[in-house]
Protein backbone atom coordinates (compact mmCIF):
# COMPACT_ATOMS: atom_id res chain seq x y z
CA UNK A 1 0.00 0.00 0.00
CA UNK A 2 1.37 3.40 -1.05
CA UNK A 3 1.02 6.20 1.46
CA UNK A 4 -0.73 9.35 0.13
CA UNK A 5 1.78 11.70 1.87
CA UNK A 6 4.72 10.10 0.04
CA UNK A 7 3.46 11.58 -3.24
CA UNK A 8 3.24 15.22 -2.00
CA UNK A 9 5.77 17.71 -3.36
CA UNK A 10 8.49 19.05 -1.04
CA UNK A 11 7.48 22.70 -1.28
CA UNK A 12 3.87 23.27 -0.31
CA UNK A 13 2.04 26.56 -0.68
CA UNK A 14 0.32 27.60 2.53
CA UNK A 15 -3.03 29.33 2.39
CA UNK A 16 -3.46 31.72 5.33
CA UNK A 17 -7.02 32.86 4.69
CA UNK A 18 -8.05 31.89 8.20
CA UNK A 19 -6.07 31.61 11.38
CA UNK A 20 -7.35 30.39 14.70
CA UNK A 21 -6.03 32.01 17.85
CA UNK A 22 -6.75 29.46 20.53
CA UNK A 23 -4.95 31.48 23.23
CA UNK A 24 -7.19 34.57 23.03
CA UNK A 25 -9.20 35.37 26.14
CA UNK A 26 -12.84 34.46 25.78
CA UNK A 27 -14.29 36.93 28.28
CA UNK A 28 -13.21 40.10 29.95
CA UNK A 29 -12.92 39.49 33.69
CA UNK A 30 -12.19 43.10 34.65
CA UNK A 31 -14.42 44.64 37.33
CA UNK A 32 -14.43 47.97 35.51
CA UNK A 33 -13.36 47.38 31.90
CA UNK A 34 -12.18 50.08 29.57
CA UNK A 35 -13.22 49.55 25.98
CA UNK A 36 -11.39 50.37 22.78
CA UNK A 37 -13.54 50.32 19.65
CA UNK A 38 -12.04 49.54 16.26
CA UNK A 39 -14.62 50.81 13.72
CA UNK A 40 -12.66 49.50 10.73
CA UNK A 41 -12.66 45.91 11.96
CA UNK A 42 -15.82 46.31 14.02
CA UNK A 43 -14.24 44.91 17.17
CA UNK A 44 -14.25 45.92 20.81
CA UNK A 45 -11.30 45.13 23.05
CA UNK A 46 -10.75 45.67 26.76
CA UNK A 47 -7.65 47.82 27.12
CA UNK A 48 -7.03 46.46 30.64
CA UNK A 49 -6.92 42.71 30.00
CA UNK A 50 -6.75 42.59 26.19
CA UNK A 51 -9.83 40.41 25.78
CA UNK A 52 -12.03 40.90 22.74
CA UNK A 53 -15.67 41.49 23.60
CA UNK A 54 -18.63 41.22 21.34
CA UNK A 55 -19.93 44.70 20.52
CA UNK A 56 -23.36 43.72 21.83
CA UNK A 57 -21.91 42.61 25.18
CA UNK A 58 -20.01 45.89 25.47
CA UNK A 59 -23.19 47.83 24.72
CA UNK A 60 -25.09 45.88 27.40
CA UNK A 61 -22.32 46.57 29.93
CA UNK A 62 -22.38 50.29 29.12
CA UNK A 63 -26.19 50.41 29.42
CA UNK A 64 -26.08 48.62 32.80
CA UNK A 65 -23.35 50.97 34.02
CA UNK A 66 -25.38 54.00 32.89
CA UNK A 67 -28.45 52.69 34.75
CA UNK A 68 -26.42 52.26 37.95
CA UNK A 69 -24.95 55.75 37.56
CA UNK A 70 -28.43 57.21 37.04
CA UNK A 71 -29.70 55.53 40.23
CA UNK A 72 -26.70 56.85 42.17
CA UNK A 73 -27.29 60.31 40.72
CA UNK A 74 -30.94 60.20 41.84
CA UNK A 75 -29.90 59.20 45.38
CA UNK A 76 -27.32 61.99 45.48
CA UNK A 77 -29.91 64.49 44.24
CA UNK A 78 -32.29 63.38 47.03
CA UNK A 79 -29.51 63.79 49.59
CA UNK A 80 -28.76 67.25 48.20
CA UNK A 81 -32.41 68.24 48.58
CA UNK A 82 -32.44 66.94 52.15
CA UNK A 83 -29.24 68.82 52.99
CA UNK A 84 -30.59 72.00 51.44
CA UNK A 85 -33.77 71.67 53.51
CA UNK A 86 -31.85 70.88 56.71
CA UNK A 87 -31.82 73.79 59.09
CA UNK A 88 -29.78 72.89 62.18
CA UNK A 89 -31.14 75.87 64.07
CA UNK A 90 -34.67 74.48 63.64
CA UNK A 91 -33.95 70.98 65.01
CA UNK A 92 -34.96 71.95 68.54
CA UNK A 93 -38.07 73.76 67.29
CA UNK A 94 -39.10 70.77 65.14
CA UNK A 95 -38.66 68.40 68.08
CA UNK A 96 -40.63 70.76 70.31
CA UNK A 97 -43.39 70.96 67.69
CA UNK A 98 -43.60 67.15 67.43
CA UNK A 99 -43.90 66.78 71.19
CA UNK A 100 -46.37 69.67 71.51
CA UNK A 101 -48.63 68.56 68.64
CA UNK A 102 -52.18 68.15 69.87
CA UNK A 103 -51.21 69.80 73.18
CA UNK A 104 -50.83 66.35 74.73
CA UNK A 105 -47.31 67.05 75.98
CA UNK A 106 -46.27 70.38 77.45
CA UNK A 107 -42.78 71.80 77.84
CA UNK A 108 -41.45 72.44 81.32
CA UNK A 109 -39.40 75.33 82.52
CA UNK A 110 -35.80 74.13 82.92
CA UNK A 111 -35.49 76.04 86.21
CA UNK A 112 -38.77 75.61 88.09
CA UNK A 113 -39.93 72.46 86.25
CA UNK A 114 -43.45 73.87 85.81
CA UNK A 115 -45.35 72.92 82.63
CA UNK A 116 -46.58 75.71 80.36
CA UNK A 117 -48.29 76.25 77.01
CA UNK A 118 -46.19 77.75 74.25
CA UNK A 119 -48.83 80.43 73.85
CA UNK A 120 -47.89 81.64 77.35
CA UNK A 121 -44.48 82.79 76.16
CA UNK A 122 -44.74 86.58 76.18
CA UNK A 123 -41.19 87.83 75.99
CA UNK A 124 -37.85 86.99 74.49
CA UNK A 125 -34.34 88.07 75.34
CA UNK A 126 -31.31 88.43 73.08
CA UNK A 127 -28.96 85.45 73.65
CA UNK A 128 -25.94 87.79 73.57
CA UNK A 129 -27.23 89.66 76.57
CA UNK A 130 -28.62 86.64 78.42
CA UNK A 131 -25.35 84.72 78.42
CA UNK A 132 -22.81 87.53 78.26
CA UNK A 133 -20.02 87.48 80.82
CA UNK A 134 -19.56 90.78 82.48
Amino acid sequence: MIDFYDKLPDKLVQIDALRVNRNAKLHCSCADPSFEVDPRNQTVQCTKCGAFISPFSALIWIADKASKLNRQLERLYEQRKQLAAYKPHLVVIKRLEQEYRGRKMLPCCPHCKQAFYLEDIRSWVDAKFAFSKE
